[in-house]
């Protein structure tokens, strides 16, 4: 690709701010240390990794909010990694792919929040410019969550990058409905908004995650992980709890399951 064809790839963008005073500070400071491009573009690739936790939801944050909070969805991350990259003068853009939601996650997710995922979901990560090539890099999952969830779901493995050939998450090629990029704008996708009636399964979606980063490792089996978090979430976050299964009474009912007299019996509501 021709230089001339490289300058919309360096641009900044409403979410890719990256001439905030936050994200200059920290790409000045990985410029000074490292001076081989490649070198530079992984070292920014395992800053956002681990210091951004994996959420899911809320996406439509700017690259600075993300670096500020220290959290983000896979679009977030994959922007802050973008806005980075562009604030080094490293031409950096974005994969999209559709995925088939509840797969793409793995088995990892309990059977009734995977209900609640939609069929078809977005998926972006990091394309780099580096050697007159585009590489591929997905800072989306940190490394606690993987390290701790690994043993079990695969797509959980740990990303690691040596700043010359791609790194992506270990998805099956069944669940990727397709795979575009590079791209040098996603405002349009980060703009989306979240619907209203996500609220409860993603707030309970993220408590999930940090059982996962906090408990994973202690979970042998698949089987056990559903209980085994709704116990934690009833010990350690209650109205969350009554939340989550009041959610999917009225889920039930209007998915025209009626409600599970059983289930609710169990759990004390």
């Amino acid at each position: 690709m021709k230089n001339e064809n490289l300058k919309g790839y360096l641009l900044e963008t409403y979410y890719c701010d990256y001439s905030h005073d936050s994200i200059q500070k920290i790409a000045r400071g990985f410029m000074e240390r490292y001076k081989d491009q490649n070198e530079l573009a992984k070292k920014l690739f395992y800053f956002v990794r681990d210091n951004t936790r994996y959420t899911v939801g809320n996406w439509n944050k700017r690259a600075s909010y993300t670096l500020k909070f220290g959290y983000g969805t896979c679009t977030n991350n994959a922007n802050l990694l973008v806005a980075l990259l562009r604030a080094c003068d490293v031409p950096a853009g974005y994969g999209v792919m559709e995925v088939i939601g509840p797969d793409y996650f793995g088995e990892i997710v309990p059977p009734r929040l995977s209900r609640t995922v939609s069929k078809k979901s977005k998926h972006v990560y990091c394309y780099v410019y580096l050697n007159e090539i585009w590489i591929k890099c997905d800072p989306s999952d940190d490394e606690p969550l993987s390290i701790n969830t690994q043993h079990l779901n695969p797509q959980s493995n740990i990303v690691e990058w040596n700043g010359i050939s791609d790194a992506v998450l270990n998805l099956l090629p069944s669940h990727i409905l397709s795979d575009s990029g590079p791209i040098n704008n996603i405002d349009y996708i980060i703009n989306k908004r979240q619907r209203m009636s996500m609220y409860i399964p993603v707030r309970i979606g993220n408590f999930y995650i940090d059982f996962l980063r906090k408990k994973g490792m202690e979970i042998k089996t698949i089987e056990e992980m559903e209980n085994k978090f709704e116990d934690w979430l009833k010990t350690r976050h209650y109205f969350d709890y009554l939340l989550l299964e009041l959610f999917f009474i009225f889920y039930d009912i209007i998915k025209g399951k009626g409600i599970n007299k059983e289930k609710v019996h169990v759990r004390n509501i």
